[in-house]
């Protein structure tokens, strides 16, 4: 199986937004956001004080990942957590079970680990499922957390 189909079931019948499978060392392997790498990118971040005051920050995705799975889920940079330009705030990063849980506007997301591979899904409140269901963390964590337990046991 191609690490592309590990995605693509992921995101059977609609049920997530995004999916990855992504080396600890923040290299993708396989997404279905299009691109081939976590990308590098300015963006701005809201002054602390005075939300209307921006100030524009490099930021490097694929640093900021492996950064997270090894702090916490702290990126080390002002702009938090960013995954395919999106930004997503930590719910809970579990470093034993290696399970972390994000937030972002009207969704989420759920990284899951072994020595090797993360996998990553996100879901999104506005989009409904082949069942037409909304997309929801439920969903978005079980299939997270099926498929990391997966590869781990497969060595990986």
């Amino acid at each position: 199986m191609s690490w592309d189909a590990y995605v693509t079931n992921l995101t059977a019948n609609g049920a997530l937004e995004y999916a990855a499978i992504i080396g600890t060392d923040g290299n993708i392997w396989a997404s279905n956001f299009g691109v081939a790498a976590l990308p590098s990118y300015q963006t701005e971040v809201p002054d602390e004080k005075n939300p209307d005051i921006t100030t524009k920050v490099a930021y490097d995705e694929k640093a900021a990942f492996v950064h997270a799975l090894t702090h916490k889920g702290e990126s080390g940079n002002a702009a938090g957590v960013r995954i395919n330009n999106q930004k997503y705030y930590s719910v809970n990063f579990d470093g034993e079970s290696k399970s972390w849980y994000l937030k972002k506007n009207k969704g989420g997301a759920c990284v899951a680990w072994s020595n090797t591979v993360a996998v990553f899904a996100s879901f999104s409140q506005t989009l409904n499922a082949e069942n037409g269901a909304p997309q929801n963390a439920s969903d978005c964590n079980k299939r997270v957390l099926d498929m990391a337990k997966y590869l781990a046991e497969s060595g990986y």
